[in-house]
């Protein structure tokens, strides 16, 4: 250690990311792998359990580490990471906690803080609150005690030493080191993105200091002196990076009106991937990599590390997965989490809240990086021309209003995808955006995956670089080859579809060209042959002075045409991270038994079939929530007696206009007095498929019209089996104008079905409101509908009365 002085001793046993801790033994974990809903459940436990420790142990006068240890005179930044980890773990900004640890950093004199450590958690504290009202000159004085603080020459050029500038040793003189130097950057940040403007040379220092300072093997070290690659350091390196890479865009490729040059690609520097190769050849989440100590704040620097570069895997290793592995089993009986010697357990809890709660960011779209070799990731490969596109979107998109918290992309390679598990990888996200110049080199095997991602409700967005013509082609062939029997095809998108209005009201199909495939109930592909990453490439949180007025209206319009491309495919609800409780997509015998539960779906003129796998997902739910014998293949049948008659209940779905022949109708009928039940929804509430289903019902049945079924028949109580159904959550559109956005509002009302009585029993169970796009997964922000949850306990409950009826009633043949 370079420190000699006692006060930058005790400083560094404080607080940072250089904490004196001890090694931490590897933990080895006996117990059987678990599932992702077991892990999610712990997570969150740990983080529940976490949060409560930090808050029993916050001082009287709202501070963290006053009284209470030897590093009790550091309590700014011990304070500063509590607030900021507990903020993270979604506790309010207004609750009582964090207003009183926000209250005891505001408390302290313009002289506080000292050391470096201090003043960068205590920016990232206050930016975490988003109180800029209050806090603002606050950021600023701090980021500039932070810019003159920098050393400009030697070779601690570019980094930060312990002490702020005038409290003391001058830079150059001040113990400069890449622990100190990653804090001020993270900070200035921070600072930069609530409107704090630093100057560009600081961010150039920075730059230039650790791109050439990376050692040979990829990794860094703590600084000249002690050159030595550490993880905690290579992690620090590589989220450094990644933020300079940023902040120093330039507008330099602009031409006079606005239009950057899209065509000239933009690989990320090579230290991303040498970096990235060092920390895969020695991951580990029980120590921190050649260096025996600070393994938390390894931990915590591995997480920004990832989340910033947008990667889910170094080599094979799912860095997210492994570390809440550990950190949930490595947690006290009390909450907290600690290390052996020389530590604060305030420090070693927040440092893992950050970790667990950070990573569990909600990742909503993969990026394919489909040119990779057998060797590793191809960051220089045409499917990256411009590296920042999709994560500077979703920056973008976090925080808008109507959106869940720690929103985030990633990475996915192809070449690492592996049966059985490819299409489960590849709905880790619900988008899939594939982009490039040249022609797509997907095989049939990629095809086969892409597919059946579709057909389990992911959603493809495509965008040509540089306006290829060649990609164009390679992607219209490729959707060709994804439908080859010719159901579905890439077809322009009209200046009514929803996606025009689901987050802002764009111009229309007329300025806007996007081309679409309607699959099931929704458009599950969309493409643009416009190049709109070239200009999400160039977004930043904060505009530099001077940039060109045209560049900025073209940002704005193509990042809100990914934006409304976004809020169409996820509805604003992507899923969160290790949400494993998705059962449709595990792997059934599909043979019949002829002893299992049967329902046919009918078939009749017209689109019959928009949400094929619908009642497939509703037989499996029947096997796993109620242990009915259902088999797990569906039947679809023609409306005619003989089949009718071979299945105690049948279903039947649509969208759009349709209309039953004469026969079809009185077979229909006959069939349901014989002691079946009928049981249909409307797809994505549609007012056309409602209007024709009522029609039928007045021709069918006009002396007993469709009534709504009341909320305390037995459909809806546990007596049958099934669930107790008191309330649902009903997402319906608020209506606005032709060139208003979409808006929805999702309410918890009592369940509404309408059925024909006859008889004293149900023979048609009917929903106006979308069940079965709901069951594939596959509902719009456009749909009026219940959340896949209660479209799923809805529909159990259903078939459960039904066969009830079939108990009861005269038997339909066999």
């Amino acid at each position: 250690m370079i420190a000699r002085h006692p006060v930058a001793i005790a400083v560094r046993c404080l607080l940072s990311a250089v904490v004196c801790l001890s090694s931490v033994h590897a933990v080895a974990f006996d117990e059987p792998a678990m599932t992702d809903a077991e892990l999610r459940i712990r997570v969150n436990q740990a983080l529940r359990d976490g949060t409560d420790w930090l808050k029993r142990n916050q001082g009287g006068n709202g501070s963290w580490g006053a009284g209470a240890n030897a590093l009790s005179e550091y309590s700014v930044g011990l304070t500063s990471l509590a607030v900021l980890a507990l903020i993270n773990c979604d506790e309010p900004v207004d609750s009582e906690p964090v207003q009183r640890g926000l209250d005891y950093l505001r408390s302290r004199s313009p002289d506080q803080p000292v050391f470096v450590y201090e003043a960068s958690l205590y920016i990232m504290a206050l930016c975490a609150a988003e109180e800029l009202d209050k806090d603002r000159a606050r950021i600023g004085r701090m980021a500039r005690l932070l810019e003159r603080t920098q050393c400009t020459t030697g070779s601690g050029k570019g980094l930060w030493g312990y002490k702020l500038i005038g409290r003391g040793p001058k830079p150059g003189q001040n113990g400069e080191d890449r622990s100190n130097g990653q804090f001020a950057v993270l900070a200035l940040r921070d600072a930069a993105y609530a409107g704090i403007e630093i100057d560009r040379k600081v961010w150039q220092l920075i730059h230039d200091h650790w791109t050439e300072s990376q050692q040979p093997d990829g990794g860094w070290g703590y600084n000249e002196s002690q050159p030595q690659a550490r993880g905690s350091l290579t992690a620090a390196g590589l989220s450094t990076l990644a933020i300079t890479n940023r902040m120093l865009q330039d507008d330099t490729d602009v031409d006079n009106d606005g239009r950057p040059d899209c065509c000239a690609p933009q690989p990320p520097p090579q230290a991303f991937d040498k970096g990235r190769a060092w920390l895969t050849q020695r991951f580990t989440v029980f120590a921190n990599p050649q260096w025996p100590a600070h393994h938390y704040y390894y931990l915590y620097g591995l997480e920004r590390a990832a989340r910033l570069g947008h990667v889910r895997f170094f080599g094979k290793h799912d860095w997210y997965r492994e570390g809440a592995h550990y950190l949930q089993k490595a947690q006290g009986g009390d909450g907290s989490w600690n290390e052996r010697q020389h530590s604060t357990p305030v420090l070693a809890t927040s440092f893992a809240l950050l970790f667990l709660s950070k990573g569990l960011s909600r990742v909503v779209v993969n990026k394919l990086d489909y040119t990779s070799t057998t060797a590793g990731e191809n960051p220089d490969g045409d499917w990256n021309r411009h590296p920042l596109d999709v994560s500077n979107l979703i920056e973008k998109i976090d925080g808008l209003k109507g959106w869940p918290p720690r929103l985030t992309s990633q990475v996915l390679t192809l070449n690492r995808l592996e049966e059985p598990t490819a299409v489960s990888d590849m709905n880790q996200a619900p988008i899939l955006f594939i982009s490039g110049k040249e022609p797509l080199p997907f095989t049939d095997q990629h095809l086969r995956w892409l597919r059946e991602y579709i057909d389990e409700g992911g959603f493809i967005f495509a965008s040509a670089n540089c306006d290829s013509k060649e990609f164009d082609k390679s992607f219209r062939d490729l959707i060709d080859r994804m439908f080859p029997q010719g159901d579905a095809s890439l077809q322009r998108l009209g200046s009514d579809h929803p996606v025009f209005r689901s987050e802002y009201p764009l111009p229309g199909s007329d300025s806007v060209e996007l081309y679409g495939v309607d699959f099931g109930c929704r458009t599950s592909i969309i493409y643009s042959p416009e190049d709109h990453g070239c200009l999400w490439q160039k977004w930043m949180k904060h505009d530099p002075r001077g940039r060109s007025q045209g560049l900025i209206q073209r940002i704005i319009r193509s990042s809100r045409i990914g934006t409304n491309i976004v809020a169409y495919a996820t509805g604003r609800e992507p899923p969160v991270k290790l949400d494993g409780d998705d059962t449709r997509r595990k792997e059934r015998k599909s043979e019949i038994d002829r002893s299992l539960l049967e329902i046919g779906q009918l078939r009749y003129r017209g689109n019959w079939d928009i949400a094929p796998k619908a009642l497939k997902n509703l037989l499996e739910g029947l096997n796993e929530t109620v242990g009915m014998a259902a088999s797990p293949q569906r039947r679809t049948i023609p409306i005619t007696l003989s089949e009718l008659k071979q299945f105690p209940m049948v279903y039947m779905h649509g969208r759009y206009v349709f209309q039953l022949a004469p026969q079809e109708q009185d077979a229909l009928r006959d069939y349901l007095s014989r002691g079946a039940v009928l049981f249909a929804d409307a797809c994505c509430g549609s007012a056309r498929f409602d209007q024709s289903f009522r029609k039928l019902m007045d021709q069918m049945y006009p002396d007993t019209p469709l009534k709504q079924i009341p909320a305390d028949h037995e459909l809806y109580s546990e007596t049958l089996g099934g669930h107790k159904i008191d309330t649902v959550n009903l997402r319906r559109l608020i209506p606005g104008g032709q060139n208003a956005s979409i808006e929805t509002r999702t309410e918890a009302v009592p369940p509404i079905l309408e059925g024909i009585e006859i008889d004293g029993r149900y023979v048609v169970i009917y929903s106006r409101y979308d069940i079965s796009c709901a069951l594939e997964n596959q509902a719009s922000l456009a749909c009026d509908g219940y959340e896949e949850k209660d479209a799923m306990r809805l529909g159990i409950n259903v078939v459960l009365y039904s066969m009830l009826q079939d108990i009861s009633s005269p038997n339909p043949e066999r």
